[in-house]
């Protein structure tokens, strides 16, 4: 069983080495891990070559359907937010609930709004987004970048609508109510932590210190919702749910609280980032 969880890990190993490591492009790193399993299929576990190819076929008609669709309707709305002038509206509106001080705008864009967007859209969108979002904020385009794939940490498990937890039931034949309520046992408590997290890689202990409430409220919130969402109704809303009481709750607090002090990001425009 160990030989064959390691040989099974091959084709992952293999597609983290050329992406992380070699730097290569995903159709790359994908096509060749596509191959490995292929061959490790036919050689090791003597799955038949037309088997193999049939698999392989469902793969991409699995993907192209219940994934892609969702991506394409999810870069369609945020075009037509983008051309409406909607997308502005929502920076403003970022800009004037987070008070200008940048820790909390960190949680409130990079954790709550990505953790919207990861539930909705997924695939990438939340980390571009919500960067996006920042740099309109004020941070730099790496800081940005890299509180937002912090960020991502915590919905990312369920994905867009539920999708991971959906395929994962789909090819192991595990039933999929167990399985979120699984993830959603285990998942809360790094949700609960995380924006404390953001806050220490961004303004340090110093700035954990100002805006520990926000963190607080943000996490404990986050993770109530995930919690009660993934294990009685399923993994369809649950990052939707959990970003919505979050924002809700962070909003709130923020209306009768504010930190001692502001610590402003330095101006800058997103065009002017990029």
């Amino acid at each position: 069983m160990a030989l064959s969880a390691l040989a099974a890990a091959v084709p992952l190993a293999l597609l983290l080495v050329l992406m992380g490591g070699l730097r290569k492009s995903g159709a790359v790193s994908a096509a060749c891990g596509l191959a490995a399993a292929a061959l490790l299929a036919v050689l090791i576990w003597q799955m038949p070559v037309k088997l193999a190819g049939w698999s392989a076929a469902y793969g991409l008609v699995y993907a192209l359907w219940p994934i892609m669709w969702i991506v394409f309707t999810a870069l369609w709305l945020y075009n037509l937010s983008v051309d409406t002038g909607k997308f502005e509206l929502l920076r403003r509106w970022m800009a004037e609930h987070a008070s200008g001080d940048r820790c909390i705008q960190a949680i409130l864009v990079a954790f709550c709004f990505g953790a919207l967007l990861e539930g909705m859209a997924g695939f990438g969108a939340p980390v571009a987004v919500a960067a996006y979002l920042l740099l309109g904020l004020g941070f730099s385009a790496r800081r940005a970048v890299t509180l937002s794939l912090i960020a991502n940490t915590a919905p990312v498990a369920f994905g867009s609508l539920g999708i991971p937890i959906v395929a994962l039931a789909g090819v192991t034949g595990l039933d999929q109510m167990k399985l979120s309520a699984m993830v959603g046992r285990q998942l809360p408590f790094l949700s609960l932590l995380l924006p404390a997290y953001l806050v220490w890689v961004l303004a340090g202990r110093k700035g954990l210190r100002q805006t520990w409430p926000a963190a607080l409220v943000a996490g404990s919130s986050f993770a109530l919702a995930q919690f009660v969402t993934s294990n009685f109704w399923g993994p369809y809303a649950a990052d939707i749910a959990a970003a919505l009481v979050s924002i809700g709750a962070l909003t709130a607090l923020l209306r009768v609280w504010k930190p001692a002090t502001v610590d402003a990001p330095a101006a800058s425009s997103p065009q002017g980032a990029a």
